[in-house]
């Protein structure tokens, strides 16, 4: 009885993890952009209708990979929600920031950006823009 009480107790949780195996994904990679300019270190989300998040982060030319989960690569078939945050450290062209959001909400918090991802390989860029938005003042990390 302590055996089954145990199973009903965790069996959502076996449930959820075994469903992330059942995502159809897609490669999905692209080039991040604010005013122009690339930006290294932004984070993207991919937040599928279907359920599920594909997490992707910019390289120094502005480029991601989405990815999903611990091993699986691509974001999930279908409509998706996306979000662009800064990370913690951020640079935007030759900017450094730290810590500050470069991104207006419109990209993260109050998104209503959607893609489409279909089989097989995607390219979707994304040329947002500040829109007046003055992130804090950049700082210098010593050359990094």
């Amino acid at each position: 009885m302590k055996y089954l009480a145990t199973l009903i107790l965790f069996a959502p949780f076996l449930v959820g993890c075994s469903q992330e195996g059942g995502f159809k994904l897609a490669k999905v990679s692209g080039v991040v952009t604010l005013d122009g300019q690339p930006v290294a270190g932004a984070g993207l989300e991919f937040i599928a209708d279907a359920g599920g998040v594909a997490y992707g982060k910019t390289d120094s030319s502005g480029r991601y990979y989405m990815s999903f989960g611990n091993s699986r690569t691509g974001a999930i078939v279908g409509k998706n929600l996306v979000r662009i945050t800064a990370g913690d450290r951020v640079t935007v062209g030759d900017k450094k920031y730290e810590s500050t959001e470069v991104f207006p909400k419109k990209y993260n918090a109050e998104s209503e950006e959607y893609v489409d991802v279909a089989a097989g390989s995607n390219t979707i860029d994304f040329k947002c823009e500040s829109g007046g938005l003055v992130p804090k003042q950049s700082v210098s990390r010593g050359g990094n």
